[in-house]
């Protein structure tokens, strides 16, 4: 080996890479530390989008798409027809994940981006409900109709409405046939309790209730009877019940009376307590209502024949105890004076204006005689009623 070769295998190797800022290896050099810092910046910036993107949620990310291109949607009013259901306390994100889940929108992040640039700020107003939308719609369409109470579709359960009469009208808004509806009164998953002895009757309780064509007349139905069971537990109907020596459905038949018969919460009470005077001195109820509920009528006069059939079960003129089932479906109020009747001695009561709902209360059945001339003469005077 020579000693050239020598003195080069003792240089340092800096020095054979390049000596100088001219040389090969040094500019390959700086080029890789440009490079280091460059890729240390990007993933900064990556790890910053990151943070953004999962403290902002869909805002930020919402953000961030529009510097990056419009989101994802579709144009137009869309076509077809469905029930989009928006519940109660659902934020935006909420609503914009249910729209995408349903076909409605094309993407969670364009409902988000039209509500957050809504210059009004309507997406708070946006009420719980059911909305009948289109497949495939821009997300302003859909955002449009939402920001509409107009077009929220609910079912309005009055107090003291018979289930045959909720059942027509749950059929007109659901459009279906009343027979469909029926058929799912029936069905053992609708959770009635056990007392209830399979019967609809008084476990449909008046609200505001989701509702909308295209819905299946079951999943409203348990709505209703859920919020009923909810509000005889919340009243304490079973431990009520036990203190009156009655069971729960005792109470549900004694309120759906007190709705029929009572027209203002005052009433609803005296009502209450005429009923538990009555059983306690084991006198017939004597109530037309229950009469008219087995003929399916409303008659504030009936016949002779019609009060005195002994062969109608929810004929309490005749028959003595509480009919056989509830004759409709009482409110809350109605509900509260049957489980608290006030204390008193009313045994005897007369609607003498049914128009405007007066009713008369007394002990005595002299007094009572005087109330019942007292709406002969009312419905004399008032032919058609």
């Amino acid at each position: 080996m020579s000693d050239l070769g020598l003195r080069m295998e003792s240089e340092p190797r800096s020095r054979r890479r390049g000596k100088d800022d001219n040389s090969r290896g040094g500019r390959r050099g700086r080029g890789r530390k440009k490079k280091n810092r460059s890729g240390c910046a990007v993933s900064l910036a990556l790890v910053i989008v990151l943070a953004i993107v999962g403290g902002g949620g869909y805002w930020a990310y919402g953000f961030l798409k529009d510097r990056f291109g419009p989101p994802p949607d579709y144009s137009g009013n869309g076509s077809g027809s469905l029930v989009v259901e928006i519940k109660q306390g659902w934020a935006t994100p909420q609503m914009a994940n249910e729209l995408k889940r349903a076909g409605v929108t094309k993407s969670v992040e364009a409902f988000t981006k039209v509500a957050r640039e809504d210059k009004d700020q309507r997406a708070s107003k946006i009420q719980p409900g059911a909305y009948t939308m289109a497949k495939h719609m821009s997300a302003k369409a859909a955002f449009e109709i939402l920001v509409n109470p107009k077009n929220k579709q609910d079912f309005i359960l009055r107090p003291g409405l018979r289930a045959a009469q909720v059942f027509e009208g749950l059929a007109k808004t659901l459009k279906v046939p009343k027979e469909k509806v029926e058929a799912a009164a029936k069905d053992p998953s609708l959770g009635l309790p056990d007392y209830a002895k399979g019967n609809i009757e008084g476990f449909l309780f008046p609200a505001s209730y989701v509702a909308a064509p295209g819905m299946d007349p079951l999943v409203v139905l348990k709505d209703m009877v859920a919020k009923a069971v909810k509000e005889y537990d919340k009243d304490g109907l079973p431990a009520k019940a036990q203190q009156l020596g009655k069971s729960p459905y005792d109470l549900i038949i004694i309120a759906s009376l007190v709705e029929a018969e009572g027209k203002t919460t005052d009433d609803k009470g005296k009502v209450a307590q005429v009923i538990y005077n009555r059983l306690g001195k084991n006198m017939s109820l004597g109530l037309d209502s229950t009469v008219n509920y087995y003929l399916g009528k409303s008659n504030i006069q009936l016949t002779n024949k019609e009060l005195t059939d002994a062969s109608n079960p929810y004929n309490t003129r005749v028959k003595k105890g509480l009919p056989p089932g509830p004759i409709g479906n009482p409110s809350k109020a109605a509900i509260e004076a049957a489980v608290s009747p006030p204390a008193g001695k009313y045994l005897y009561f007369v609607t003498v204006d049914p128009l405007v709902g007066t009713t008369k209360f007394t002990d005595n059945d002299s007094e009572f005689q005087e109330f019942k001339s007292e709406l002969s003469k009312w419905i004399k005077d008032h032919p058609n009623p």
